[in-house]
């Protein structure tokens, strides 16, 4: 099946012969988006690249008008950009990749859907500026993260990214576009949301996991002062290459801890002195994909034990100073704390990989990697709190995570999980990976099954449990132990849109 003529016809004149095409072999490369997708794939009808709002805002109309349902992508790093279903329409909107302004003054920038960060990273370092990066890749789209939430490694230091979102430009799915928070009264971009009820649950998760309402085309986010060189100092080739930083003015350690609770009290005393660009407990067996550049690599160092023995009950420290007394006075404070919680430094060749890739903490430019095994990994845990009631979460890991590695489904990694503090402590961000084998007959299960014992878990014990992906598979497994919001979410939709033209799995 194919778009009518007519359909396909109207779509040319809004976008040009150029940039759209429903050709047999162009379709097939969207059937493919990350390895670890377990759903049988299907081709689009047609894919088509708008160029600018309108005509994103005419072709939503087109599709309104011929009962068309579509999705929407950028970089197709996700899962959830496919066709969900036979019929569909994909709606690309790779030429939408312009950073519109970049203001000095005031600290922001405003950019549209695919604009990259690598794309944007160099030009406001250019500037003395920075802005929080998801920890994504270079490859993925700016807008998305900080439209969905964005957490990444310097949220000591800053927040999540969608913290900084600073206004949107939104095509609804009825084809109206609204332009949200102080740029509907033509002010300018500084506040995303009011006057009135925010509007950003329904345009949250565009390209990401909550599956958000209609299309936004444009952000403005929050900039902030650099402390770090204008042109990142790279080194050789990949993947062989190292970025450091003025040693002066830059560092990393890393601790080892004899428990988590000294972790997550180093962790909070940190955030109480106000030091450290970023201060993470990290995933141990993730840091070991990330930093070797094969799957034999990989298994040369996890089968070697290093990273068992000094990084399950571990704290990460970046810290940077406008001048080098600066630094040495947060380093001081840093050793103080570490001290008196009983960490000490791990193997000198751990930290040194931090050392050579400095752009782990400011763009994670080699987050790609984590594929390199050939089979998967899903976040099977994701929620913010208080730093004491993440680890508390984290301290029960095992009375769930244990059975699936008894049993061969994932990876021997128990302590995989991340921490990130936000705001000097004021929340924490958790997450929780596994590596699995798609050589198992039931391996697009095996992420299902461990997001449900994992929330069955935080419910048992009273925890706040995490937003589970809402594929619409997944929704159905999951959402009963939500208090059924999948179906609450849809009565939303249902209400806003009834045709339900746009992301229809979700």
């Amino acid at each position: 099946m194919s778009l009518p003529k007519p359909v396909y016809d109207e779509l040319v004149n809004i976008v040009g012969e150029n940039n759209i095409s429903d050709r047999p072999y162009i379709l097939a490369a969207y059937r493919h988006t990350n390895p670890q997708d377990g759903r049988k794939q299907t081709s689009p009808e047609a894919v088509v690249m708008p160029g600018s709002t309108e005509e994103v805002q005419d072709i939503v109309r087109v599709c309104n008008r011929h009962n068309i349902k579509y999705n929407t992508i950028t970089s197709l790093f996700g899962m959830r950009g496919i066709a969900a279903q036979p019929g569909m329409l994909i709606i690309s909107l790779r030429r939408m990749n312009r950073i519109l302004e970049i203001n000095e003054e005031d600290r922001y920038a405003v950019i549209e859907p695919a604009v990259r960060q690598v794309q944007l990273k160099p030009e406001v370092f250019k500037r003395g500026l920075t802005y929080p990066t998801a920890s994504a890749g270079p490859s993925c789209s700016v807008l998305a993260n900080f439209v969905f939430s964005g957490d990444h490694h310097i949220q000591q230091s800053s927040s999540r990214c969608s913290r900084y979102l600073l206004g949107y430009e939104w095509v609804t799915p009825t084809g109206e576009v609204i332009k949200v928070g102080s740029l509907s009264s033509k002010s300018g971009w500084f506040c995303a949301d009011g006057p009135g009820p925010s509007l950003r649950g329904l345009v949250r998760g565009y390209g990401g996991w909550s599956g958000g309402l209609g299309i936004v085309t444009k952000i403005a986010l929050g900039l902030d002062a650099w402390k770090g060189p204008r042109e990142l100092p790279t080194e050789g080739h990949s993947p062989h290459y190292r970025i450091r930083f003025p040693k002066d003015r830059h560092r990393v350690f890393i601790f080892k801890f004899p428990s988590l609770d000294q972790v997550r009290d180093a962790m909070i005393e940190m955030g109480r002195a106000e030091i450290g660009i970023a201060v993470l407990k990290f995933f141990y067996a993730t840091e070991a994909v990330l930093f070797t550049v094969s799957a034999n690599d990989f298994w040369e160092l996890w089968n070697s034990g290093l990273y068992q023995k000094d990084l399950q009950q571990a704290l990460w420290v970046y810290l940077a100073g406008w001048t080098p007394e600066e630094l040495a006075h947060e380093e001081r404070v840093m050793w103080d704390i570490v001290e008196e919680m009983g960490g000490e430094p791990v193997d000198d060749s751990i930290t040194k990989k931090y050392e050579e890739n400095m752009d782990f903490f400011i763009l994670v430019s080699f987050l790609q990697r984590v594929l390199k095994l050939g089979g998967g990994w899903s976040p099977t845990k994701l929620g913010a709190d208080s730093i004491s009631h993440m680890f508390e979460v984290a301290k029960s890991i095992p009375e769930f995570f244990s059975d699936f590695i008894e049993k061969g489904k994932i990876l021997n990694a128990p302590h995989n999980f991340q921490i990130i503090p936000m705001e000097f402590g004021h929340m924490a961000h958790i997450e929780l990976l596994c590596f699995f084998d798609h050589g198992m007959p039931d391996w697009p299960q095996i992420p299902v099954d461990v997001m449900r014992r994992s929330m069955e878990n935080d419910i048992k014990h009273g925890y706040h449990a995490a937003t589970p992906p809402p594929v619409k598979a997944m929704m159905e497994r999951l959402g009963p132990l939500y208090g059924n919001f999948h179906k609450w979410r849809n009565q939303i939709k249902e209400a806003f849109d009834p045709k339900d033209v746009s992301n229809p799995e979700y």
